[in-house]
C-alpha cells in the first residue's frame, strides 16, 4: 500500500498527502543512513505531525503497566499470569506430541492441572460478567453485555481446538450448575474473593461511593441463572465471512448473549472494537516481537468505563507482559517526545557492542532486540529473582559489604554521595553473581551500559564519569506480594527514596543499594543480600537503548 501511495505521488505533478498512524514515530525513525560518529539520529520525516486527544475514557499503556503498581487502583489487580506449559498446550492438536494427547483428554478439561489459569479466567469473566449486571440492575439502568477474547494463535486449527475446549468447559458448567451446588458455590466464591477487592478498589479509586457491591449470595445466584438460561455463548472468529456476519450495524463485534466469548487469530488483531471486554487472554508469542503489530494486538487497549475496570483482567505470560511493557515504555517516551516538540532534536539510539563500547543502533535493530527505554527518573533494577545458596554468596555478600564500607570515610550514609562510574559498576558486577532468575530478565551488562550512558553524556561536566549513590541496610521486603501474587518490585519506597532520587539525580543518575535481610518467611533462602535500583536523571534525553549485542 506504502508503495502504490508513493507512485501516485511521484507521477503527480504536484499532491499532499495525510496519514493517520498509531505509530508516528515509525515514520521519524526510518533512516536513510546513519552517521556512525553521531549517537543522535535525525531522519527523514513528515512536514508535521498532529497529536490527537485520548478519548475521557481510553484505557491503553499507562493503565495497563503505570498504573498497575498502584496498590490503590483496581489496575493493580488487572495482570494474572499465565504458564507458558498452558499457552503451549492451547495450540493446535496436530502441534501436540503423542505424550501430551496420551497425558490429556477433551473429556478431562474441567478437571485437568494444565488448564487452571482458563478455567480461572473464563470464570472470573462469568462472575464478573454477573456483578457488573446486578450493579446496573440495582441503579436502575440497562444491563450490558460483556465480551471476553481467547487469542494466542493465528492458525484455523487452533481456533477449533480452543473452541472445543471453551466449550467442552462451558457444557461442565452448566451441568455443576444444576447437578452440583456445592461445587458451583466453591467455583464461584474463589472468582468473587478475587473480584471485590478490585471492585471495591475501583469504588474507591474512582470516588463511586454510589456503585453497589453484590454480594455473594446475589453473585451465585446471578450466576446459576446465566447457565441455566445458556447466556455463556462461544464464538469462533477467523474469517472474513464470520466478521461481517458477527458485526453490528456500529461495525463492533455484536454481542448476542449478556456473556461472549470469541476466539480468534488475525481478525481480531486489529480494525474491530469490542465493546465491554472484561476478560483478556493473550499468548500470541512470535520469535521477533514487531513493535507496531504488537500495539495492534493488545486489543485490551480502548474504552473502558470506571465501572469496569473493576472486574477487568489481562492474562498473559510474563515474557509478553514485560515486552508489552518496554513497548509502552518506548511508545509513550516517543510520544512526549512528539507533544513537547524533542522529536526535531533526534533521539538518541545506542547500543552496547561486542568490544563493550557504547556505539550509534540503527532503529532497524529495535525490531530485533530487546529494548529499554531511558527518560527521566525511569527506574533499572532486578524483579522476579531468587538468592543464591547461603554457601555460594557468602563470600561474594562479604565482598560487596567490603566494598560499600570502604565507601563510608566519614560519611553516615544518611544521604547519596557521589562515587566513580568505574566502582559503581564494580558493585553491580558483584551483585549479579548473587541473584538468579528463572527467566533472565536482569541484563546487568545492559544496566551498566545504560549507567555508563547516562554518566558520561551529562552537560554537567563536574559531575561526568560520576554516579550519585545511597546506601539503606536491615530491609525485609518480600520476594512476592501475597495480595496479589506478584513478584515484589518496589524495595525503593516512592515517597521517600523516590523522593531523595528526584532532589539528587538531576545531571547524573543514582545508584540505590538496599541490603536485604532475605529471611525465609519472606520467600528467599534466608541470608542477607543487596537489591540494586537505577533511576535515571531529571536531564535525561530521550533514549532507546538495545541490550543485545
Amino acid at each position: 500500500m506504502a508503495n502504490k501511495i508513493d507512485e501516485i505521488r511521484t507521477n503527480a505533478s504536484k499532491s499532499d498527502f495525510l496519514q493517520v498512524t498509531a505509530t508516528p514515530y515509525s515514520l521519524y525513525l526510518q533512516p536513510d543512513n546513519l552517521d556512525g560518529d553521531n549517537m543522535v539520529f535525525l531522519p527523514k520525516k513528515p512536514a508535521f505531525t498532529e497529536i490527537l486527544p485520548e478519548y475521557e475514557n481510553y484505557r491503553g499503556g499507562d493503565y495497563y503497566f503505570l498504573e498497575s503498581e498502584n496498590e490503590e487502583s483496581p489496575a493493580f489487580c488487572l495482570y494474572e499470569e499465565l504458564p507458558d506449559e498452558e499457552v503451549e498446550l492451547l495450540k493446535a492438536k496436530k502441534k501436540l506430541g503423542r505424550a501430551d494427547r496420551r497425558s490429556f483428554k477433551i473429556e478431562d478439561v474441567f478437571n485437568a492441572k494444565e488448564f487452571k489459569m482458563l478455567r480461572r479466567a473464563i470464570m472470573n469473566f462469568i462472575v464478573g460478567g454477573c456483578a457488573r449486571r446486578i450493579q446496573q440492575e440495582k441503579l436502575g439502568i440497562k444491563k450490558e453485555d460483556y465480551a471476553f477474547l481467547l487469542h494466542t494463535d493465528i492458525a484455523r486449527i487452533t481456533h477449533s481446538w480452543q473452541e472445543e475446549i471453551v466449550t467442552r468447559l462451558s457444557s461442565e458448567l452448566i451441568e455443576i450448575s444444576q447437578k452440583n451446588e456445592k461445587l458451583l458455590t466453591e467455583m464461584v466464591q474463589e472468582s468473587y474473593n478475587d473480584l471485590i477487592r478490585s471492585i471495591n478498589l475501583a469504588r474507591s479509586f474512582y470516588e463511586m461511593s454510589d456503585l453497589p457491591v453484590p454480594t455473594l449470595d446475589e453473585v451465585i445466584s446471578a450466576v446459576k441463572d446465566a447457565l441455566a438460561r445458556e447466556m455463556l455463548l462461544v464464538q469462533k472468529v477467523n474469517s472474513d465471512e464470520d466478521v461481517k456476519f458477527l458485526l453490528d450495524d456500529s461495525g463492533q463485534l455484536r454481542l448476542r448473549t449478556p456473556l461472549n466469548i470469541f476466539i480468534g487469530g488475525q481478525i481480531l488483531d486489529r480494525g474491530i472494537t469490542i465493546k465491554n471486554m472484561i476478560g483478556f487472554y493473550y499468548g500470541r508469542n512470535p520469535k521477533r516481537f514487531q513493535q507496531d503489530t504488537v500495539l495492534q494486538h493488545s486489543r485490551m487497549y480502548g474504552a473502558r468505563t470506571k465501572e469496569d475496570l473493576g472486574v477487568t483482567r489481562f492474562y498473559t505470560t510474563r515474557n509478553i507482559y514485560e515486552i508489552m511493557r518496554r513497548i509502552h515504555e518506548f511508545d509513550s517516551a516517543l510520544r512526549t517526545a512528539f507533544l513537547k516538540g524533542e522529536h526535531d532534536n533526534g533521539v538518541y539510539f545506542i547500543r552496547k557492542d561486542d568490544s563493550n563500547k557504547l556505539v550509534p543502533c540503527s532503529p532497524n535493530k529495535i525490531m530485533r532486540s530487546n529494548i529499554i527505554t531511558l527518560k527521566p527518573y525511569k527506574r533499572l533494577l532486578p524483579i522476579g529473582f531468587q538468592t543464591d545458596y547461603k554457601t555460594k554468596i557468602k563470600k561474594d555478600i562479604e565482598d560487596i559489604d567490603t566494598k560499600i564500607d570502604s565507601l563510608k570515610q566519614d560519611r553516615d550514609f544518611k544521604n547519596p554521595f557521589l562515587i566513580n562510574l568505574g566502582v559503581a559498576n564494580e558493585i553491580i558486577d558483584l551483585i549479579s553473581k548473587t541473584l538468579l532468575f528463572d527467566n533472565k530478565n536482569w541484563d546487568p551488562k545492559s544496566h551498566k551500559a545504560c549507567l555508563e550512558h547516562l554518566s558520561i553524556n551529562t552537560k554537567n561536566t563536574e559531575q561526568s564519569g560520576k554516579v550519585w549513590l545511597l546506601i539503606r541496610k536491615d530491609r525485609n521486603n518480600s520476594r512476592i506480594r501475597e495480595e496479589s501474587n506478584r513478584y515484589f518490585d518496589a524495595p525503593d519506597t516512592s515517597h521517600i527514596e523516590g523522593k531523595i532520587a528526584r532532589e539528587y539525580a538531576i545531571d547524573v543518575p543514582i545508584l540505590m543499594l538496599f541490603r536485604q535481610n532475605g529471611l525465609e518467611e519472606q520467600g528467599w533462602k534466608g541470608h542477607p543480600f543487596w537489591w540494586p535500583v537505577i533511576t535515571a536523571p531529571e536531564n535525561t534525553h530521550t533514549s532507546i537503548f538495545a541490550d543485545k549485542n
